[in-house]
């Protein structure tokens, strides 16, 4: 079933709706993404039912969300018994993932019972959220050894990553929201594209396209609109690079973009709290609820 959904994924738009389904749900993988978009894709707040159950609320027979949960096996350590040996401490125990099967989560609109409390909401996305935001993707950026450099550029781009030189650089003339989205779209780079990674060598379309993603991912997430227009190559990049099996390529490109829009997600919030602003709804798609962490996480096919 997940094959046949990302064969489906030939429009720009198909693609924008799922990165809308990625900033709501940050903590799912791109497969259980495409399960919840097909199956629910006003879905807003999800979460099992023993989840749900902590809050008070209780959830509707026969509108459960299905998804892949992982099976894990708990494993002991080679290294670990060996360090602890016969009369040490007990060896560290680590889990693999052996398998999958079917669980369910509900949204927030398949569950009743008391209110409760959500979380707080932004009124209207103001410059404060902006400058705030490009400051933590800055943070990030110098989390992977690259500067940010705000300049005049003569060639009238937004913006490029220097790989040598580890500089990231955002041309003058864009305003806060533009420059925040080259911004993100250029740590996208740093994050999936680097020289000394096997994605690096990707086609040039393809690398623009992903991390047009994951700028529009994020952006997404608080609320801000984007200006790309890549998308809507996205099948024919995929078709360029695997004339056979073109849905690989998706299915590949959906699995980068998913896991580093999570992360940036993940940092984004957490510098947004520290620094008093309150996070807002994602609000390209109707819904009136944060989505906060699900407990559960998919796999990542």
């Amino acid at each position: 079933m997940l094959d046949a959904e990302v064969r489906k994924l030939r429009s720009g738009s198909d693609w924008s709706n799922l990165l809308e389904v990625a900033a709501l749900h940050p903590t799912y993988g791109f497969g259980n993404l495409m399960l919840i978009n097909l199956q629910m894709p006003d879905a807003t707040w999800v979460a099992r039912a023993d989840a749900w159950a902590r809050l008070g609320r209780q959830v509707k027979t026969g509108q459960a969300i299905k998804i892949l949960t992982p099976i894990r096996s708990r494993t002991t350590s080679p290294a670990a018994v060996e360090s602890a040996g016969e009369a040490g401490p007990a060896a560290d125990v680590e889990q693999e993932v052996i398998g999958f099967r079917v669980g369910s989560v509900y949204d927030v609109s398949a569950t009743s019972g008391p209110p409760i409390s959500y979380p707080y909401l932004v009124a209207n996305t103001g410059y404060a959220v902006a400058r705030t935001l490009w400051e933590g993707l800055a943070r990030e950026a110098a989390a992977d050894g690259f500067a940010v450099d705000v300049r005049p550029l003569g060639d009238g781009s937004a913006g490029f990553t220097d790989f040598d030189s580890r500089r990231i650089v955002v041309a003058d003339h864009l305003n806060d929201f533009r420059a925040i989205e080259r911004l993100a779209h250029e740590v996208g780079h740093v994050r999936m594209h680097s020289p000394d990674q096997g994605d690096g060598k990707a086609c040039t379309g393809l690398r623009e396209v992903e991390a047009d993603s994951v700028a529009y991912a994020v952006l997404a997430r608080y609320g801000i609109s984007s200006e790309t227009r890549s998308f809507s190559y996205l099948a024919g990049w995929a078709k360029a690079a695997d004339p056979d099996q073109p849905a690989n390529v998706i299915k590949a490109t959906g699995v980068r973009v998913t896991n580093t829009s999570r992360r940036l997600i993940e940092s984004a919030d957490e510098y947004l709290k520290v620094h008093g602003v309150m996070l807002g709804p994602v609000t390209l798609r109707p819904q009136d609820q944060l989505s906060p962490s699900p407990e559960l996480d998919g796999p990542v096919p």
